[in-house]
């Protein structure tokens, strides 16, 4: 058993039954400190501010209490709706307090082959949501398959909506940027003369 502590969640992996278990992160005592601090400045406004701000914004309520949950509800729904096979399969959710999915052999690319050879796949789409993209963490490997462990962002999922399939189907593991960079400046310096 093997835990890991994202931005949003908690993972704990159980290798020989190949599935991981996501927890949110729900920052109780980080709301109630800043309601207490709303409160006892009698500034209102910045109350309503607080309870106003999307649940994508960690520093607003919504975000503190519900932004984990939220992830693990979207990636189960994401999954169940589309079956996109660049996403890591979620079996289960009990309404985001916690999902079971299948987990893995870890992702060991190195962080610029796996960005630039994403960027180059989505032409250039992967900055919707590059926290999620850049990170070899947040994916795995099936079958010799890249896919994408996290995706509990909804701009994560609309990249993968779009470009999923072509990822699956294209991605090359060997993929070297500073090769690739070579191969570029060679075929300039070739067309140029």
């Amino acid at each position: 058993m093997k835990f890991k502590k994202g931005t949003d969640r908690v993972v704990v992996l159980f290798p020989f039954l190949r599935i991981a278990i996501k927890f949110p992160i729900i920052r109780f005592w980080l709301a109630v400190r800043l309601l207490y601090r709303d409160i006892k400045s009698g500034k209102w406004e910045r109350l309503s501010n607080d309870w106003s701000w999307p649940i994508e914004v960690r520093g607003g309520f919504k975000g503190l209490l519900f932004r984990g949950l939220a992830a693990n509800w979207g990636e189960f729904q994401f999954y169940w709706q589309t079956r996109n096979p660049f996403v890591q399969p979620t079996y289960f959710s009990l309404l985001g307090l916690f999902n079971v999915q299948r987990a893995d052999e870890p992702c060991l690319l190195k962080d610029e082959d796996l960005w630039c050879q994403l960027y180059e796949l989505t032409k250039g789409q992967v900055f919707d949501d590059s926290h999620h993209f850049v990170d070899p963490r947040n994916f795995c490997f099936s079958n010799g398959k890249l896919r994408m462990l996290d995706y509990g962002s909804r701009k994560s999922r609309g990249v993968i909506a779009r470009h999923g399939a072509k990822i699956v189907e294209l991605f090359n593991p060997a993929y070297c940027w500073e090769e690739e960079k070579k191969k570029l400046k060679a075929k300039r310096e070739q067309e140029a003369n």
